[in-house]
């Protein structure tokens, strides 16, 4: 017969225990602790002097969390059996960190036994957190990416028909300023009347052709951040009262009635006296011009807090939903080019920029088949930086410039 084997001295499986990879308690019926192996003091921050059995299992449990989400060890948990993962419990000294127990209930001559196994996964659960946030950022940024280039991608086609809208109405007052100096050049005409024709035509389109240069140029600049502002306090109802007379024959031909109403406060306020002519002609001009025969323009103010506001109202078609955020959008024109108001668009965008940099804003509701009304907010009082108060220096400065 074969010799029985020789089993294991109990002094073998306690060095085994002691010096598990996994923190070891075992836990009495009455909640005391009855062993704790190196792994367990070291990770509960038992004192390695202290006597063992002075602690109880209750002072494992979170007291309170800040992380209403997780688990946390309780009596109720310590009554199942199994594998728990990422679960909060508390050290001795009152720190919390996530563990991953196992708990088996014994029994030995008759006494029910505790055995806790303990995995500290607090750094995991960080990293682990931390992956998912990179992830999550990974995620946002790719689909930010994505809408993007769709955005440059709508943009880009909006380019290119903002270079064929320009082109057509470059190139519309440059045909007929060549043909009409050709006439001209060829004494092709008969009457002195003919030749005032031809000399009004070639005035006529060649100012049309410098306003949609100067568009473009004030847009350049824009973009640029080159565009130079000389803020003063002047009387806003001076400027859009000569507007407003300016394009009375305007109005007239197009069969349009225009009105000005008197305000009966005081509108000085701050703004650069050139750039706000040009604001103020470009709502008055596209109230006309968007309008129908027998149609009327409305322009009055009201004041509103700290700013005055320049209210223009029409009666033209109104804007549909699908168009209002065209309005503004630089490469945006509303309608197909055959169907384009003379222009290039610009002029809605460019006011908006100009508007925002001397301090005011610019608003507009519309209705469709009843009518559009804008308006422009323009300070009472100096609200920007000190630099941007100054008296331009001279009519040319600026062209030059």
């Amino acid at each position: 017969m074969s010799a029985k084997p020789k089993m294991p001295s109990p002094e073998i499986y306690r060095i085994i225990v002691q010096e598990a990879t996994m923190a070891i308690l075992v836990v009495k019926s009455d909640g005391g602790f009855m062993y704790a192996n190196q792994l367990a003091r070291d990770l509960f921050e038992l004192p390695f002097e202290a006597d063992i059995a002075k602690y109880r299992v209750e002072q494992l449990f979170p007291t309170s969390t800040s992380d209403k989400r997780s688990k946390t060890l309780s009596g109720d948990i310590l009554e199942l059996q199994g594998l728990i993962q990422e679960i909060l419990v508390r050290k001795i000294n009152g720190q919390n960190f996530f563990a991953t127990i196992g708990i088996k209930h014994v029994e030995i001559e008759g006494d029910k036994i505790l055995l806790l196994m303990v995995q500290d996964v607090t750094r995991q659960k960080k990293l682990q957190r931390e992956i998912t946030e990179k992830q999550s950022a990974i995620h946002q940024a790719y689909q930010e990416l994505l809408h993007q280039n769709k955005q440059l991608k709508d943009l880009d086609v909006a380019k290119n028909r903002f270079i064929a809208t320009t082109t057509h109405e470059l190139r519309t007052p440059l045909s007929a300023i060549v043909a009409s100096a050709e006439i001209l050049k060829l004494k092709l005409y008969d009457t002195t009347e003919q030749l005032d024709e031809f000399a009004e035509m070639i005035y006529n389109q060649g100012q049309h052709m410098l306003d949609l240069v100067n568009d473009i140029l004030d847009f350049a600049k824009i973009q640029a951040n080159r565009m130079d502002y000389f803020i003063e306090q002047r009387d806003l109802k001076t400027l859009v009262k000569n507007a407003v007379e300016g394009l009375a024959v305007m109005a007239e031909a197009a069969s349009v009635s225009i009105s000005f109403v008197e305000p009966a406060f005081d509108t000085h306020c701050y703004y650069d006296d050139l750039r706000m002519r040009q604001i103020a002609a470009n709502i008055i001009n596209n109230a006309i011009k968007y309008n129908h025969a027998g149609g009327r323009v409305e322009v009055f103010f009201v004041q509103n807090g700290a700013m005055i506001e320049m209210h223009v109202i029409d009666t033209g078609p109104g804007i549909a939903e699908s168009d209002r955020e065209k309005i503004f959008n630089e490469f945006e024109t509303l309608g197909k080019i055959a169907n384009h108001s003379k222009g290039t668009g610009l002029g809605m965008p460019i006011s908006q920029r100009m508007i925002r940099a001397m301090g005011g804003d610019i608003y507009f509701n519309s209705t469709v088949g009843v009518g559009t009304e804008f308006w422009i907010t323009v300070p009472k009082e100096k609200i920007l930086a000190d630099e941007n108060y100054r008296s331009r220096p001279d009519s040319t400065g600026d062209l030059a410039a």
